[in-house]
């Protein structure tokens, strides 16, 4: 935000509008005890082209994947995001709009938001989605509670190989709640139908990620079967990307869907804002968290949009509220559904097919190379493991000297796995990027060659 300075006036006026009278009137309730006394040790004040120039000096000890070539991904990827999509949601009517979760909120932010769960509907083949969630893990931790409310078990059942994150936002939400965490163990990569056997009867829900962390394909429509037979929800996370190209949830038997949107039009950022999607079964509607927009007409036939459903307790009784969820990621989602929109159709699915290329180019380019292999044989779509033959910090830690973040260190989330490297591709790598991290991994090799 612009350089503002508090002068003493401005101190004095904002004391007098609290009706305090001093800064110590200010913190009275604060007990003294608790209390910092003297003076901070910090630097003098900056004047504002001081302060200015002292910020530009920060930035510049950040590095970005415009600077280093990145094959970061797990979950948030260096998507290319289309002019356009800044421009539509930079317009003030988005972008300073107060958070729209008000009945009252405007045509255009309810349309935006329509046309947004019209989308995740049709990519998920589910019949009903909400107006967005926070974060891909959120969304999961979500469909968990939505899954114990409707089936009344106490159980949640959740694949090994799914991100950490969505692992982590499950134990969070559910060690209060009296439910029972069930992980899975991540084994050959990918989750077995029979791993399910003595866990899956009373479940609430079996969460699974397609692809998972480790990119490996689920074999979901087994997965599904299994779960379903036994009374229990299969709620899939997805990567929407992959929808261009794989079978959607709804046609395998899913009965919620989620995931984390960034990659369609948001970019990394430090991590965030995200862009959770949820979507399920009509039957299931009034148990989604957050609001739905719907569609009507006024009196003179005139297509409009309304506020149709709030599970939240600010607007219900508390004991009927489904969720603590009070907003959306409205302007996300808004371009989320600007990307989509100007890709259409046949544009996903042709990015989707050269990130898919581009990550098989990238495995067998590596494979190649000496003392290095695949550690998982499922098939992926945008990232995979690759075995070094030393510790993955290490290969960490040279490459990112030459410019290059190979990946993500699987020995951080699974035991057995710390000379593995997770390597994901998106629409922003050529061959050449995959070319370079070869060359980059043959240097650092104790000796190592094309085989």
């Amino acid at each position: 935000m612009p350089y503002v300075s508090n002068t003493d006036t401005d101190r004095e006026d904002m004391l007098r509008e609290l009706g305090a009278s001093s800064m110590e009137d200010l913190f009275a309730d604060i007990p003294r005890a608790l209390r910092f006394e003297g003076a901070l040790d910090v630097p003098g004040p900056l004047s504002e082209q001081e302060l200015t120039l002292h910020m530009a000096e920060l930035s510049r000890m950040n590095s970005t994947s415009d600077d280093v070539l990145s094959f970061l991904g797990g979950g948030v990827y260096d998507a290319f995001v289309p002019s356009v999509v800044a421009h539509v949601t930079g317009m003030p009517q988005f972008y300073t709009a107060y958070t729209p979760y008000q009945a009252e909120a405007s045509q255009g932010t309810l349309q935006a938001i329509y046309e947004f769960q019209t989308l995740v509907a049709r990519l998920t083949a589910m019949e009903v989605a909400n107006a967005s969630l926070y974060d891909g893990a959120t969304a999961a931790a979500e469909a968990a509670l939505l899954a114990v409310g409707a089936t009344k078990r106490n159980r949640i059942v959740v694949a090994g190989t799914a991100a950490p994150g969505v692992r982590a936002a499950l134990r969070t939400y559910l060690s209060s709640l009296g439910v029972e965490l069930v992980e899975l163990p991540f084994g050959g990569g990918t989750t077995e139908p029979s791993e399910l056997d003595g866990v899956v009867e009373g479940a609430a829900a079996v969460i699974v990620q397609h692809p998972n962390f480790l990119g490996c394909l689920e074999p979901v429509a087994a997965l599904s079967g299994a779960t379903r037979n036994a009374g229990a929800l299969f709620v899939s996370v997805v990567d929407p990307l992959s929808l261009a190209i794989l079978s959607p949830p709804g046609e395998y038997g899913a009965d919620i869907a989620v995931g984390e949107g960034q990659a369609l039009g948001a970019p990394m950022g430090f991590g965030g804002p995200l862009l959770g999607f949820l979507a399920t079964s009509r039957k299931h509607v009034r148990r989604i968290p957050g609001r739905i927009i719907g569609a009507t007409e006024d009196d003179a036939g005139r297509r409009g949009y309304v506020m149709t459903l709030q599970t939240r307790e600010q607007h219900i009784r508390r004991a009927g509220a489904t969720s603590n969820i009070c907003t959306n990621q409205a302007l996300v989602a808004l371009g989320a559904t600007v990307y989509l929109s100007l890709l259409g159709k046949d544009g996903f699915r042709e990015l989707a097919t050269r990130i898919a290329a581009t990550a098989r180019y990238a495995a067998d380019t590596l494979c190649r190379i000496e003392g290095i292999r695949l550690r998982f044989e499922a098939p992926f779509f945008r990232e995979f493991v690759v075995e070094l033959p030393f510790d993955a910090h290490r290969a960490k830690a040279e490459l990112a000297e030459a410019g290059i973040w190979p990946g993500i260190s699987c020995g951080c989330y699974y035991q057995g796995l710390e000379n593995c490297l997770l390597v994901s591709v998106s629409e922003r790598h050529s061959r050449h990027d995959v070319d370079m991290l070869a060359s980059g991994i043959e240097a650092i090799l104790p000796s190592g060659g094309p085989k």
